[in-house]
């Protein structure tokens, strides 16, 4: 078994579809021949994968640079959610990323899985118990629950989008099951 000096920080979120932060370049080949991830978003804005090394191992990217903390603006989470979607569909593995796989990344992931007929708060409860650190930013949320909305709306889901505090719920669950210091 061949040791390296990287640790990957991704989760699976369904068995083609992966979240998590950034990685080492030199992960790369990794991802293509053990992963067996030909595809890659990465929705930071202070960095960018580099496409060259990635094209090299077969990977192709996306990159949809939005800032931590922020919601990707729904021009690009459109975007974003057909190409996946599209990839998805075929058979193909995903890994959508952001700087630590807590916000961004989680916030495309979460509409891929509605995309994919997943309510909203099962997409989330999903996401949280395979990748426990996933919370979303209020604005991240925010931004779920009005394009959850429009797309209930337009293919007359029977599911209702939930509210701001159903969603933190669960994203900011860790909050309610860690011990008090004081």
């Amino acid at each position: 078994m061949v040791q390296h000096s990287w640790s990957l920080n991704l989760d699976w979120v369904t068995p083609e579809l992966a979240v998590g932060g950034r990685f080492p370049i030199e992960a790369a080949e990794h991802l293509a021949r053990r992963l067996a991830i030909r595809h890659i978003v990465d929705v930071r804005q202070e960095r960018c994968d580099d496409e060259r090394v990635l094209r090299q191992h077969g990977i192709s990217l996306l990159h949809l640079p939005t800032d931590d903390m922020c919601a990707i603006s729904r021009h690009m989470l459109d975007a974003g959610v057909r190409w996946v979607h599209g990839l998805l569909s075929r058979g193909h593995k995903v890994y959508i990323h952001c700087e630590h796989g807590i916000g961004r990344s989680a916030l495309l992931a979460l509409c891929v899985l509605v995309e994919l007929g997943h309510s909203p708060l099962d997409a989330l409860s999903l996401a949280k118990r395979q990748r426990q650190r996933v919370s979303p930013s209020p604005e991240q949320l925010e931004t779920f629950m009005a394009w959850s909305e429009e797309r209930r709306v337009a293919r007359s889901l029977p599911w209702t989008v939930p509210t701001l505090d159903d969603l933190a719920d669960i994203a900011y669950s860790y909050v309610r099951t860690t011990p008090s210091l004081g």
